[in-house]
């Protein structure tokens, strides 16, 4: 019995935490790393020019999140020219009460709020953009056994060629993410993994725990989808920009 509660807990918290801080590490190494590329060839104003768009989808991440965990926002500036001075592009400052659980958890949130920011907007352009491609996408995702007999989706090249524009600029600004943001999610982590833990043991002894967790490794399978797929694309920038 206890046996296999703790090897419940153990998947639970490696489904919520270790695959997405594993994706996350990935999308921020290779997309920093492009950041820098771009940098050399072009000049450190470059990162603005061309991921203005994922800067802001950075920073309003940060802000969102923020405002849902009742952080108090200081101040606030979505995209700015970086300075020999302040090398930031952009900044959310807040303040929040130690003592309180709620706003504690919620740094864990914030700090990595922006590459589940970038992939949620990502998810939505593909979805007005490119609808047939983001239909077959979820469909597999929900079906992984038809891709080899699922017919591959029309798309319009037009449509497409601007969804990979907008989408590797999202990729260069949105989803690196700094010392700051790795600082401010590991304050959080701690309570993060007790409050999962606490609510996993709740669940194991109700009788509706099948259904929550089914649905639960479902929303992981196309949240682990989609952040493949940007880890896809941002392989694929990266690799233009070095022969730039």
């Amino acid at each position: 019995m206890i046996k296999s509660i703790i090897i419940d807990i153990s998947v639970v918290l490696g489904l919520l935490i270790g695959v997405p801080f594993l994706f996350i590490y990935i999308l921020a190494g290779i997309n920093r790393q492009s950041k820098t590329l771009l940098v050399r060839r072009f000049g450190v104003r470059s990162q603005v020019l061309f991921g203005c768009l994922g800067i802001v989808v950075h920073e309003l991440s940060h802000l969102i999140i923020a405002v849902i965990f009742a952080h108090q926002i200081v101040s606030v500036r979505l995209i700015k020219f970086p300075k020999d001075t302040d090398p930031s592009l952009g900044y959310v400052n807040h303040r929040w009460n130690p003592h309180n659980l709620y706003q504690s958890v919620g740094n864990l949130f914030i700090g990595v709020a922006p590459v589940f920011g970038s992939c949620a907007v990502i998810a939505l352009l593909a979805k007005l953009l490119i609808p047939n491609a983001y239909q077959w996408l979820q469909t597999i995702a929900q079906n992984p056994q038809l891709i080899a007999s699922l017919p591959l989706p029309s798309i319009n090249w037009l449509s497409s060629l601007f969804f990979l524009l907008l989408t590797a600029n999202i990729c260069i600004g949105g989803f690196d993410l700094s010392a700051a943001d790795y600082h401010n999610a590991l304050q959080g982590l701690f309570k993060t993994i007790v409050v999962i833990v606490f609510i996993t043991l709740l669940l194991l002894f109700m009788p509706f725990q099948a259904a929550v967790f089914s649905a639960g490794i479902q929303l992981i399978k196309i949240m682990g989808l989609i952040l493949t797929g940007n880890v896809i694309v941002s392989l694929i920038v990266n690799g233009l920009l070095r022969f730039l």
